[in-house]
C-alpha cells in the first residue's frame, strides 16, 4: 500500500473543513504536514482531490468527493476494527470526536474527557464546541461521534440518552437590589432589563419562558457569548437566565454573580448525549458513553454547583 491511514485522516479533515488552516486546528496537526499528505494522495491516485481558491479555502472535486466518502469509510472500518481488537484484549483504545453545546464544553468536558483518558490511556478524545443546531449538523455527517447537548429540537435520526435534569434560574450581581432574594418568579423581572443568551434554539427556550405564562421580557442585550453574558450581569447592566450553574460564581473580570431559584413549573432542559441513530457504536465510544453516565447525573455534574444561592 502506497499510502497510510494517517494520509487519509488529513485528507479527510481537510475535506471536511474545506481549509488546510482549518484541518489543522481542529486536528492540531501542522499545515504542512497536511499539505504533504494530500500532495502524495494526489501523486498515487492520480487524481486532483481539491480545488485550491487563493484566501478562500478548498473544494472537493468529482473524483475527491468520491474518494472522500471511501476514505471516510475506511478510516471508520479502521477504528472500529482497532476497537474490537482491544475488546479482545481487555482493554480500551482508539479515539473519538465528541461534540458539546458551546456554554458546556468548557464547564463539563475538562474534567469529563481527561479522567476517561487517566482511566484509557489509550484512547483520545477530540471536542469540538457548536451550538445545537450545528452538533446536529455534524452527527448526520459523520464529523462527530456523539454530541453532549440538551433534548431541543431532536428528530427521529437522532438518539438522544439523558443524563441530568438542568432546571432554569436566575443570573443576577451580587450588587443588583433582587440578590438577597431566594427566588423570584418571571414576574419580578418583567420590568427589569434582561441579558439575553442569543444562540440558536436555546434564545427560544428562554423566550418561551415568558411568552408561556403571557409576559415579554425587556432585553436590553444580546449574546452568544456566556462569558460577555455574565460579565453584563455581573456589572449590573441587568439579569440573565440561564441552565448552566458553572462552580466559580463570578465573572471573568472578578465580579461575584449570584444564582437565584426560579420560581414556578417551568420545563427542564435534560443534558445527554446524542448519537446518529444509524451509527454503530465500537468498544471506544460505548466506554466512553458509559464514563458519562456515571460521572454526569442530576446533583452532580462535573464542572457545576449543585444547587442555588
Amino acid at each position: 500500500m502506497r499510502y497510510t491511514l494517517r494520509q487519509l485522516a488529513y485528507f479527510v479533515a481537510t475535506g471536511e473543513a474545506s481549509s488546510i488552516l482549518k484541518a489543522s486546528e481542529n486536528i492540531h496537526v501542522s499545515q504542512p504536514s497536511i499539505s504533504s499528505a494530500i500532495s502524495h494522495l494526489e501523486q498515487t491516485f492520480g487524481v486532483q482531490l481539491f480545488v485550491r481558491h487563493h484566501a478562500q479555502g478548498m473544494t472537493l472535486t468529482t473524483a475527491g468527493r468520491e474518494l472522500f466518502r471511501e476514505a471516510r469509510a475506511l478510516l471508520a472500518q479502521a477504528e472500529r476494527l482497532e476497537g474490537y481488537a482491544g475488546e479482545l484484549a481487555g482493554k480500551v483504545f482508539g479515539s473519538i470526536e465528541v461534540g458539546c453545546f458551546n456554554p458546556l464544553a468548557p464547564i463539563i468536558t475538562p474534567e469529563l474527557c481527561h479522567e476517561f483518558m487517566r482511566l484509557h490511556p489509550d484512547t483520545d478524545i477530540r471536542v469540538r464546541e457548536a451550538h445545537q443546531a450545528e452538533l446536529l449538523q455534524l452527527l448526520r455527517q459523520g464529523t462527530i461521534d456523539i454530541a453532549l447537548t440538551y433534548d431541543l429540537q431532536l428528530q427521529g435520526d437522532i438518539q438522544f440518552l439523558p443524563l441530568a435534569g438542568l432546571p432554569p434560574y436566575v443570573l443576577l450581581g451580587a450588587d443588583h437590589p433582587l440578590a438577597a432574594r431566594k427566588s423570584l418568579d418571571l414576574k419580578d423581572l418583567e420590568r427589569e432589563p434582561m441579558i439575553l443568551l442569543d444562540l440558536p434554539l436555546s434564545s427560544e427556550y428562554f423566550m418561551s419562558l415568558f411568552s408561556g405564562q403571557g409576559l415579554k421580557p425587556m432585553i436590553r442585550a444580546r449574546t452568544h457569548l456566556t462569558e460577555v453574558q455574565r460579565a453584563l450581569v455581573a456589572c449590573g447592566r441587568g439579569y440573565s437566565l440561564a441552565n448552566v450553574r458553572p462552580l466559580n460564581r463570578h465573572a471573568l473580570d472578578g465580579k461575584s454573580l449570584r444564582y437565584i431559584r426560579l420560581e414556578g413549573d417551568h420545563p427542564v432542559l435534560t443534558l445527554g448525549i446524542a448519537t446518529l441513530a444509524t451509527t454503530q457504536t465500537n468498544p471506544v465510544r460505548k466506554a466512553f458513553i458509559n464514563h458519562c453516565r456515571s460521572c454526569v447525573r442530576d446533583h452532580s455534574i462535573p464542572g457545576m454547583t449543585p444547587g442555588f444561592d
